[in-house]
């Protein structure tokens, strides 16, 4: 091995230590010294800190607490008395509710009960105004209705009058014997409105049938050059009934080989030239215009 490659020999250990001087430990032991004066200082006065915090903290904590408390009281008082109220008004309310459906059920029996009552109450009306209508018919079985008469005729006895007036228009070669003659009951017309119709009683129903045969068969029936009409005296609702088929008996008057007529209360009868006879009741008729 060349003397390049000779590893280096290590220093030689003194063969006794250094000793320092007496003045370095002396310095240590009063930096120690003043370390742990000064240590116990700042550990005083941390705890100092710490207490003084620590009371501030839990007189803070206590103040907090109280204040919590009462407010906590204060809301439980106010939710107490919330919910007090709150059962009160909900007794009252179910009281009521209770009366509400004890009282909707008493109605309900009532109006069930009302409106069986009503259901046959409708059914006696009806019959009621069945039979009064037939009463009415049947009192004016011996009534005519003359229109187009002027209003001066008859001033002071129309009965008279009249019974004169279907003897010269219609021909009769007998006075017809009348009970009873009045206008109608509607206020009297303006000068230039068509004169009220008159209502006549015949005393014996023969002769008002004459005579509406008479005036059927004489059309127009003229009184001074003015034409009059001369029809049964029926109730408004047969009427209304029978105005239903004018536009029919239009239609029916222009079929050629057909003659027909209006049976009361309101019937149509056909008669065609091959010997049908038909009939037909119609309350109500729809023609395309």
């Amino acid at each position: 091995m060349s003397s390049k490659q000779r590893p280096k020999q290590a220093p030689k250990a003194p063969d006794s230590p250094v000793v320092g001087p007496p003045t370095d430990t002396l310095a240590v032991a009063s930096i120690m010294e003043a370390i742990k004066a000064s240590e116990g200082s700042v550990l005083a006065k941390i705890e100092e800190t710490v207490s003084t915090l620590s009371t501030d903290l839990h007189t803070k904590i206590e103040s907090l607490s109280a204040e919590l408390r009462q407010e906590i009281n204060t809301v439980r008082s106010e939710t107490r008395e919330a919910l007090e109220t709150a059962n009160r008004e909900l007794k009252l309310h179910a009281t009521s509710i209770r009366s509400l459906e004890e009282g909707a059920s008493h109605y309900s029996d009532r109006v069930v009960e009302l409106e069986t009552q009503l259901t046959s109450l409708s059914s006696q009306v009806k019959q009621l105004s069945s039979k009064v209508e037939d009463l009415e018919l049947r009192q004016r079985r011996d009534n005519c209705r003359i229109i187009g008469v002027e209003e001066s005729l008859g001033d002071i006895r129309m009965e008279r009058s009249v019974a004169k007036l279907l003897q010269d228009a219609l021909g009769l070669d007998y006075t017809p014997t009348l009970d009873r003659a009045h206008r109608s009951l509607l206020p009297k017309p303006k000068q230039g409105d068509p004169p009220r119709p008159i209502v006549v009683k015949f005393h014996y129903f023969q002769e008002k049938m004459d005579v509406l045969r008479r005036a059927l068969s004489r059309r127009p029936v003229l009184h001074n050059n003015k034409p009059i009409y001369i029809y049964p005296d029926y109730t408004a609702a047969v009427r209304k009934r029978r105005a239903a088929f004018k536009e029919a008996r239009e239609l029916l008057s222009h079929c050629p080989n057909t003659r027909f007529g209006l049976l009361f209360p309101a019937t149509v009868s056909t008669f065609h030239l091959n010997g049908k006879l038909s009939h037909g009741k119609l309350e109500r008729v729809h023609y395309p215009s």
